[in-house]
Parts: structure tokens; sequence; C-alpha cells
């Protein structure tokens, strides 16, 4: 491993399996994400649905986060790298927020930019 991968490229990684996340008025974000001023608009323009808010700004790209390299990598790869990703929030998110529910989805469809990751509360 240590001849394709240094230390700080697992930490790299790490961050993105074991996100941190943003509380604002009940909502929750990955950290590295949120926006106020962003989470205000799509709050007014979603009148209120807190889990709308969360879908749509906790939104993941594997073609960005990985946006040196999409040419290069079969989609395959991609693909098992959001259901990875998808798979480790679902653990973060109830080991950091017992009390929620929560649900995490994996999307490839022709209106998304490759595969994509996301996460919003879900009402029980």
């Amino acid at each position: 491993m240590s001849a394709i991968c240094k230390p700080e490229d697992c930490l790299l990684f790490c961050r993105l399996l074991f996100p941190d996340f943003f509380i604002s008025q009940g909502a929750i974000f990955l950290n590295a994400k949120y926006d106020h001023e962003v989470f205000l608009v799509w709050l007014k323009k979603l009148d209120g649905d807190i889990s709308a808010v969360e879908k749509i700004m906790n939104h993941t790209h594997m073609y960005d986060v990985f946006s040196g390299c999409t040419d290069e990598v079969d989609d395959v790869v991609f693909e098992q790298l959001a259901d990875t990703i998808a798979f480790s929030w679902r653990l973060v998110l109830k080991a950091k927020f017992p009390g929620c529910n929560f649900s995490v989805e994996v999307s490839n469809s022709d209106q998304d930019y490759g595969p994509t990751v996301t996460f919003y509360q879900s009402i029980v």
C-alpha cells in the first residue's frame, strides 16, 4: 500500500468516510459543505422543509470529489465508492445522532452528474 498511497492520502479519504457535521436549526449537514446563506435560500425556497434542504445541501458527486481523474477511472469504480461512502455515512450518522432517523441515498441516473451520495433526516 505504501508504494501508491501516503498516510496523508488515507487521512483525506477518512474525512470523506467519517465526516464532521454541522447542525443549524435542527438540520444536519456535512460540515465541509455547509454555507449559512445557501441554507437560508434553500430553506425559504423549499418552504421550511428541513429534510429537503438537507438532501440538496448534502449531496456529494463522486466526479467532483475525484475531479482530477474522472477520465481515467471506470464508472463502476465511482459507483462502488458511492456505495462504500453511503454505508459509512449510515454508520457514522447513527453513532453521532442516535435519536435521529436518516435516509442515505446513492443515485446515478441520467439527471445526475455521475454517482451521487446524499443524506437527510427522515420523518418516522
